[in-house]
């Protein structure tokens, strides 16, 4: 049975609310040779991996992730693209890669900031998406993120410091907009609700509980940076 995260991610392009243009500049942004050889950690069902490979003529791919289910449906979509999908721990992947890609999943490698440190060992390019607190969160948001901590993020000038501290300069930036988190948010929910089952629909409810919340719609922002070491 998929999860209700699964679920409530059905038809939406990404696991994060960043937009598909601001992505896609992401992408276009990462300096690569050409026919470049790119791992993307915690994968998910493949789609950033497989925009990368559709805008980089001659790209190579590995994706890993430890989702069995999201893994098949990367292999389903990479039809006619040079893309190996492994269900694999991402700590096991060896090597040095012209590109590293790791999006809202530094989970796979410890978590923030200590994922920072592993990608750098893995290749000196890196697409790299994490959260951050746009304000200080409150023990109620905190609570309806699911317990969650407050140092299990940084600020955004706090992420920054991370990333140059792990040895990346920052070739391009770009902050989902409050827009961008009301339709990500908005489609997980109603995805949810539609499925109808007990465990969706508290999915759903704890969303829409959560945006509710003072600050419950800017407290929490996501980045996405294109890196070079």
């Amino acid at each position: 049975m998929p999860s209700a995260s699964r679920i409530a991610h059905a038809g939406l392009p990404f696991a994060n609310p960043m937009s598909q243009p601001a992505v896609d500049v992401a992408i276009g942004a990462l300096p690569l040779p050409t026919e470049p050889l790119v791992v993307d950690t915690g994968c998910g069902g493949g789609e950033i991996l497989l925009r990368a490979l559709q805008l980089r003529p001659g790209a190579r791919g590995l994706g890993v992730d430890l989702d069995a289910d999201a893994i098949a449906e990367a292999r389903q979509r990479a039809e006619g693209l040079p893309a190996r999908f492994e269900v694999r721990d991402a700590a096991t992947v060896e090597g040095r890669f012209d590109a590293v890609i790791n999006i809202a999943s530094s989970q796979a490698h410890g978590g923030f900031p200590a994922a920072l440190e592993a990608l750098r060992a893995l290749g000196q390019v890196v697409l790299y998406g994490e959260g951050f607190w746009q304000r200080a969160p409150s023990e109620d948001f905190l609570a309806a993120l699911g317990g969650a901590t407050m140092n299990e993020l940084s600020d955004c000038d706090g992420l920054r410091a991370a990333i140059s501290d792990a040895g990346f300069d920052v070739a391009q930036e770009s902050v989902a907009s409050q827009d961008d988190w009301a339709r990500y948010e908005e489609k997980l929910a109603a995805n949810a609700e539609r499925h109808g089952t007990p465990d969706t629909l508290a999915y759903a409810r704890r969303i829409r509980q959560r945006r509710a919340l003072p600050g419950g719609t800017d407290t929490l922002g996501f980045a996405l940076f294109a890196l070079r070491a």
